[in-house]
């Protein structure tokens, strides 16, 4: 009888375990995987730069102090600067050597991030710190601000497309309806590209860079899955 009673049990257990497998089978019948996408061209509203200063030196100490006080003046006249946001970047020193044994100076660098909405400003103080400092890179971005409210408005639009494109299939197959299974939405685009790059410290009186803010392209995916319901 405990042998019968085993295999009765198994047999269920089986049985149950086909029907999950079948319905399992059954949940995923006549899905249909979509995208679709939308993008946008954003104009360019912060301009970024890095400005850097490097010295040799015969010590470390004296290279150190004298990018020290060139940041800090930098610093000093960018904060005087309405809506010009800044941040202190990568500092290091490194020794000078002769035939690869014997350190003969050392250099010191630092470099100084700087950014504004205010392009005509932030233009103008570039033009004012090149007298003790170098740029490194300009480049256009778009302002966090700015980046939200068009990925907001591609959204709604790739969410749109999404649906018709849905509603699309299902008509055309002979479906009354269809759900909505799995949906993802990424973004992508507006990367900033550098638009000006100096190496060598600049002389005084130096005129401010010219600078275009231009656009970029901004895009939104969606990609997702539908199940179609109702009559062939």
């Amino acid at each position: 009888m405990r042998c019968v009673s085993k295999l009765i049990l198994l047999l269920g257990a089986l049985g149950v375990a086909a029907t999950g497998a079948a319905q399992d089978d059954a949940s995923v019948y006549d899905r249909v995987d979509l995208s679709a996408s939308a993008e946008r061209e954003i104009d360019n509203d912060l301009l970024v730069a890095v400005v850097f200063a490097e010295v040799e030196a015969n010590s470390q100490a004296d290279a150190a102090n004298r990018v020290n006080q060139s940041i800090q003046w930098a610093i000093d006249r960018a904060r005087a600067v309405a809506d010009v946001e800044l941040e202190t970047g990568r500092y290091n020193t490194r020794p000078v050597y002769v035939n690869g044994r014997r350190i003969t100076g050392w250099v010191a660098r630092q470099s100084l991030r700087l950014q504004s909405r205010n392009a005509s400003a932030l233009s103008e103080l570039l033009g004012e710190l090149q007298e003790r400092v170098a740029i490194e890179s300009i480049n256009y971005d778009i302002s966090k601000t700015a980046r939200d409210a068009a990925e907001d408005a591609l959204i709604a639009e790739a969410l749109q497309q999404f649906n018709r494109r849905a509603e699309l299939v299902a008509r055309e197959l002979g479906r009354e309806s269809f759900r909505i299974v799995r949906i993802g939405i990424g973004t992508s685009g507006g990367r900033p590209m550098p638009m000006f790059r100096q190496e060598t410290l600049a002389a005084s009186n130096v005129a401010a860079p010219p600078i275009e803010a231009g656009v970029q392209t901004v895009t939104v995916s969606v990609n997702g899955t539908v199940e179609l319901n109702g009559a062939r």
